[in-house]
């Protein structure tokens, strides 16, 4: 038997023997329908980032409006959950990315896509947790009319960049190029939250002037909210 021809005949096999009996497929089935041919054709040709890329803010914001977020049924909802995804992106991600593979006759490999889901999850989960303990450490290290430094990275556009988690983002710290602002702390709120954690600084000192942090450009007397799991805080003596 013809090499190809074989490799042929497993994957439909493998396709064929795919459970179809399950939410995901009748939704899939459901975008089918919906589509006209034209536009299944222009989705399964483009390479799959960019499909998936095109689709997210499109009939993917309307397929989470009617299936997810408000949905008459919630069955869909309800099968995810029992998989362990919860948000909403990640539910319509699987369910074009899967799509966009039976079009193109591929392997829809559910498990392939749980798991890159669910690793991606735990990492966030991992930067989550230490980037809370990094902001815990600043709350405690400081207190009300103390005087520290804020470091920000700048763009080439001349605005400070807030980076969600600063020790991961392989940002380089450089004095020359970075937003370094000298503040008093004048407020240091209690923690609510683990989500929402600041101090509010007046600013002593600027390297950089006309540098817009936020929206306006800061100045010398201004007072602004320091987010400590976004910005790096370091001792005024070590300066």
């Amino acid at each position: 038997m013809n090499f190809k021809f074989l490799l042929l005949l497993i994957v439909v096999c493998l396709i064929g023997c795919q459970n179809i009996d399950t939410p995901l497929y009748k939704a899939m089935d459901d975008i089918e329908k919906s589509w006209t041919k034209e536009l299944l054709t222009e989705f399964a040709n483009k390479p799959d980032s960019i499909a998936l890329s095109d689709v997210h803010f499109g009939y993917g914001m309307y397929f989470r409006n009617q299936n997810i977020r408000s949905p008459k049924d919630s069955t869909i909802v309800n099968y995810f959950h029992s998989l362990n995804i919860y948000h909403e992106d990640y539910m319509s991600g699987i369910v074009f990315t899967s799509l966009h593979r039976k079009l193109n006759n591929k392997l829809i490999d559910l498990e392939g896509q749980l798991k890159m889901i669910h690793d991606a999850m735990e990492e966030v989960k991992n930067l989550e947790s230490k980037n809370t303990a990094r902001a815990l450490s600043y709350y405690r290290k400081y207190q009300l009319k103390d005087t520290v430094v804020v470091r920000m990275s700048v763009n080439k556009y001349g605005n400070a960049i807030r980076n969600s988690y600063p020790d991961d983002s392989g940002w380089v710290y450089n004095d020359s190029l970075d937003l370094l602002i000298t503040g008093v702390i004048v407020k240091k709120p209690k923690i609510q939250d683990t989500s929402s954690m600041y101090f509010n600084l007046k600013i002593v000192s600027l390297n950089h002037k006309k540098i817009k942090v936020l929206g306006p450009a800061v100045n010398i007397g201004d007072t602004i909210e320091s987010d400590f799991r976004l910005d790096i805080i370091e001792d005024v003596k070590n300066k």
